[in-house]
C-alpha cells in the first residue's frame, strides 16, 4: 500500500478519530448477535487509539435497510452494547449523526447509528463527505470488508480528509493477501471452490497467471469439466459460462501453470442426502446423476500438490459439505490445509462455515473478514477503491 499511512504513525494524541469499521454482523430475529467476531476484530484498533489519547467516533453499516428510513431491526444499538462489555467503556450511539457534531473528550466513544439509513451513504457523495469530514482531525479505515465499495463513509470521505490511514485488522488483511500473491508462483496454491463460476471468473483468470497450482471446486469444477467435453449429468454448472471456463483453461496453458479438476466424483440421483450414493470416475457420470463432491482420486491429487506448498489461499468448499453424505471433500481439504506447512489464507463466507465445521480456525494463519474485498483484492492488484483514497485526496 504505497503512500498510506497505518494509525501507528499518526499523532492520536487529543485527535477525534473517524474510524470507520465493519459491524456488518448477523443478528438473531429477538434482535441479538449471533457472531460476535467482527467485533472482536476491530478491538486492537480501537484500543490502540484510546491508548494514545484519541477520542473515537466509530462508524458502520449494519444489513441492507432502505435507504432514508430507520428500521430497528438494522440499528446498531445491540453492537453498542456488546462495544461497552467487550471495552468496558461507555458507547454513545448518535442516531441523527449528520445534524449533530461529534464532540468527546479523550476516551470517549460515540457509535454512529447505520450509515445504511442516510440515502447518501451508497451514493458516494461528495458534498456530504465535505461535511462531516469538518467534524473530525484523523480518518482512519478499518474495514477492509468494504474497501471494494464506492460508499461515502468508504471512499469520498477518505478523499475529503487530509489525515487519513489504515487500521490494525486492515494492514493484516493487506499484509496476508499482498504475501501469498508476491515472489513469484513457485509452490504457491489457490483453492477456489463455490457454486457459480461467474462470480468467480475474474479472480480465475489472475489466479491461473499467479499461482502455480489453481484447484476448483463445486459447480465451478462442474463447468470446467463440461467446458472440457466431459458429461456432467444434472449437476450443478453454468451453460453461459462454459466458454469463459475454456479461456482460463487457455490461459493456465499459455502461462504453464496447473489447473487442477476433479477425476472422481461422489454422485447420487438429488442432493437430498438420503439416496444411495456412488462413487465414479470421469466419464462414468449417468445423465440422471448430480457431482456432489470429490472422489477418493481427487482427493490425493490435491493432497499431492498441497503437500509442498509454500503458499495456500483458499476459497470455496469442494462439494456439498452441509450434508454429511457429500462432506468428506471439503473435510479432507480443510485438514489437509490446517496441516500443510506452508503459509495459509482463507477467506469467504462457506469457507469459514467448513473450517468451523472441520478444523480449529487457530490452524490457518489467517481467515480474511473481506468477503468480495478478497476477492477484489486478488483480482485488481490490490488496487480498491477505499485503499486507493487513502493515497489520494478529493
Amino acid at each position: 500500500m504505497k503512500n498510506t499511512k497505518s494509525i501507528k504513525s499518526i499523532n492520536l494524541k487529543g485527535k477525534r478519530v473517524f474510524l470507520r469499521v465493519d459491524l456488518n454482523i448477523p443478528l438473531k430475529e429477538d434482535g441479538t448477535i449471533s457472531d460476535s467476531s467482527r467485533i472482536k476484530a476491530i478491538l486492537p484498533t480501537i484500543e490502540y487509539a484510546l491508548c494514545e489519547g484519541a477520542s473515537i467516533i466509530l462508524c458502520s453499516h449494519l444489513g441492507r435497510p432502505v435507504a432514508g428510513s430507520f428500521e430497528h431491526k438494522f440499528s446498531l444499538e445491540p453492537v453498542a452494547k456488546v462495544l461497552e462489555t467487550m471495552l468496558k467503556r461507555k458507547v454513545v450511539l448518535l442516531r441523527n449523526w449528520i445534524s449533530e457534531s461529534f464532540g468527546c473528550n479523550v476516551g470517549e466513544i460515540i457509535l454512529l447509528e447505520n450509515s445504511r439509513f442516510y440515502e447518501w451513504e451508497m451514493q458516494n457523495d461528495y458534498s456530504i463527505a465535505q461535511k462531516i469530514s469538518d467534524k473530525f482531525d484523523v480518518y482512519i479505515n478499518d474495514a477492509f470488508a468494504t474497501a471494494h465499495r464506492k460508499e461515502t463513509t468508504t471512499h469520498q470521505l477518505a478523499l475529503a480528509s487530509p489525515v487519513k490511514g489504515y487500521g490494525l485488522l486492515f494492514e493484516k488483511e493487506i499484509q496476508a493477501l499482498t504475501r501469498i500473491l508476491d515472489q513469484g508462483n513457485a509452490g504457491t496454491i489457490a483453492i477456489v471452490g463455490g457454486a457459480k463460476v461467474s462470480t468467480k471468473l475474474k479472480l480465475l483468470k489472475t489466479l491461473v497467471k499467479k499461482m502455480d497450482w489453481t484447484v476448483t471446486g463445486g459447480g465451478i469444477a462442474n463447468t470446467f469439466l463440461k467446458a472440457s467435453g466431459h458429461e456432467v449429468g444434472g449437476s450443478l454448472y453454468e451453460p453461459e459460462c462454459i466458454d469463459d471456463a475454456a479461456e482460463v483453461i487457455d490461459i493456465s496453458k499459455t502461462n504453464g501453470t496447473g489447473l487442477l479438476l476433479p477425476v472422481d466424483f461422489v454422485v447420487s440421483k438429488d442432493s437430498s442426502g438420503e439416496n444411495k450414493n456412488e462413487i465414479v470416475d470421469l466419464g462414468a457420470v449417468k445423465r440422471y446423476q448430480m457431482i456432489l463432491d470429490f472422489g477418493p482420486k481427487s482427493i490425493k491429487n490435491i493432497a499431492g500438490v498441497i503437500t509442498n506448498a509454500t503458499k495456500i489461499l483458499w476459497n470455496g468448499p469442494l462439494g456439498m459439505f452441509e450434508k454429511e453424505s457429500f462432506s468428506l471433500g471439503t473435510k479432507r481439504l480443510a485438514q489437509m490445509v490446517a496441516s500443510a506447512e506452508g503459509f495459509t489464507v482463507a477467506g469467504g463466507g462457506d469457507t469459514l462455515a467448513a473450517i468451523n465445521k472441520f478444523i480449529s480456525p487457530k490452524s490457518i494463519d489467517y481467515i480474511s473478514t473481506g468477503g468480495g474485498a478478497f476477492m477484489e483484492f486478488i483480482e485488481k492488484d490490490g488496487n480498491l477503491p477505499a485503499i486507493i483514497a487513502l493515497t489520494e485526496s478529493g
